[in-house]
């Protein structure tokens, strides 16, 4: 075909119908694709958006709940606090409260609203109201004031007011008042006072016994160191009057001129020592309840063992510790008189000799201990002992009678008898008096 043929067909209007028909055909098969994929694409884009609105609209309803969750925790804490809570205008009408303010004043929260807060204070504490108004409204900080305040019975109580300033309009602020209960804490006042009140009246009072137990004291210290000096007084005296008698007892007459009246005047006179011993004992220390042993049988063992000088070499050891009352230490006074006397007479013979036998000089030892809370009062030698078959507690002899009876008598003691190198003996009497 040649060339001016080709350049013929393409002119030729049925050629180009049926190239323009399959052009269309292919561009209609494409538009129809495309316009496929934009509508999938489209209803896509929609359902996302559907989910999407689905979504904030259930985070909206979750956020309206608990926005509603919360005004109710609000509305009942607000309306049942402990405390009642107002909201005051600029001029001190009551806008707002709640329902523990309501009650608090003791009236219908609907006959409070739209009420002047001043017909509530108590006439008394008016001006003060006034006053603190004014302050809280020229003031930012929050501000405290005590009233009474009347209830809609006209009954009263006492109120603590807690009011600050809000800014909730340019030019129209309000004030916020927390209204407290005083009357439980103004009534333990009120009884604190009064307790203190008491305690200053019992301290008043016992100021005044106190100073008069102190004048009785002074009367009383009078009135002792005056029975002491008369007991001191009678003490010397009653000293005195023994050792004139043990004076008049070395007077040539007062007893027979023999070996027995010579040794009974001996008796009769360590006895009367050893019983104004006591009494100077007392007169010197001044202590007239109680008698030092160490220093009373010292000196009476003493007394007794420079009567019988002529004893030879007999040693004396005391050791007595402790104090008894008068009665006791007089009654022990004259059990050991007998017994040290009893000693000397009889426990060391001139035929005996104490280093061969017992090893040691001759002695004759006191002791007075505190053993379990008892007092053990010994009394011992070293000497020949006692003879064969010989009971002292039996013993008719007057010394030791009186040694018996002083001892289960006068001293309610326990008395022991001890013969091991020589002769002990031992009585236990209680720490304190007992009562007779």
């Amino acid at each position: 075909m040649t060339t001016g043929s080709k350049r013929q067909k393409k002119n030729d209007p049925d050629v180009l119908r049926r190239e323009a028909e399959k052009k269309l055909a292919v561009l209609k098969e494409r538009t129809a694709a495309a316009e496929e994929r934009s509508r999938e694409q489209i209803i896509h884009e929609l359902q996302v958006h559907q989910i999407e609105l689905e979504m904030q609209n259930e985070a909206l309803r979750e956020a309206h709940l608990a926005l509603e969750t919360s005004w109710e925790k609000y509305i009942d804490l607000y309306e049942f606090a402990p405390v009642g809570y107002l909201t005051l205008s600029r001029t001190a009408v009551i806008e707002e409260g709640n329902l523990t303010g309501a009650a608090l004043l003791g009236v219908d929260r609907r006959d409070l609203i739209k009420s002047r807060f001043r017909k509530f204070i108590a006439p008394e504490d008016r001006e003060r109201w006034d006053r603190y108004f004014i302050a809280v409204l020229r003031s930012a900080e929050k501000r405290t004031c005590d009233l009474a305040l009347l209830k809609g019975d006209s009954s009263r109580f006492q109120a603590r007011l807690e009011g600050i300033r809000i800014e909730r309009e340019p030019k129209d602020p309000v004030v916020r008042i927390a209204i407290s209960d005083l009357t439980r804490e103004k009534r333990a006042e009120e009884e604190l006072i009064r307790r203190n009140d008491d305690v200053r009246k019992a301290n008043e009072d016992l100021t005044a016994v106190t100073e008069e137990l102190r004048q009785n004291e002074v009367r009383l210290t009078a009135s002792l160191e005056e029975k002491e000096a008369l007991l001191a007084e009678i003490h010397h005296r009653v000293k005195n009057n023994l050792t004139a008698f043990i004076s008049l007892l070395s007077l040539d007459g007062s007893c027979e001129d023999t070996e027995e009246g010579r040794k009974l005047r001996k008796d009769l006179q360590n006895r009367a020592r050893s019983m104004a011993l006591i009494h100077e004992t007392l007169y010197r220390t001044r202590n007239f309840s109680k008698v030092d042993m160490e220093v009373y049988l010292t000196t009476l063992v003493g007394q007794i063992a420079d009567s019988y000088a002529g004893s030879g070499e007999i040693r004396t050891i005391v050791d007595a510790r402790g104090a008894l009352d008068l009665a006791r230490a007089s009654t022990a006074g004259l059990i050991v008189n007998e017994l040290i006397t009893n000693s000397f007479k009889y426990a060391f013979p001139p035929a005996f000799n104490c280093l061969a036998v017992r090893g040691e000089p001759c002695t004759i030892r006191v002791t007075l201990t505190l053993q379990d809370g008892v007092y053990v009062l010994s009394v011992a030698d070293n000497g020949q002992g006692l003879p064969v078959g010989f009971d002292p507690l039996a013993s008719k002899s007057l010394g030791l009678k009186l040694v018996n009876f002083l001892a289960r008598y006068q001293l309610r003691a326990e008395t022991c008898l001890i013969e091991d190198k020589g002769t002990e003996f031992m009585f236990r009497l209680n720490k304190t008096e007992d009562p007779i």
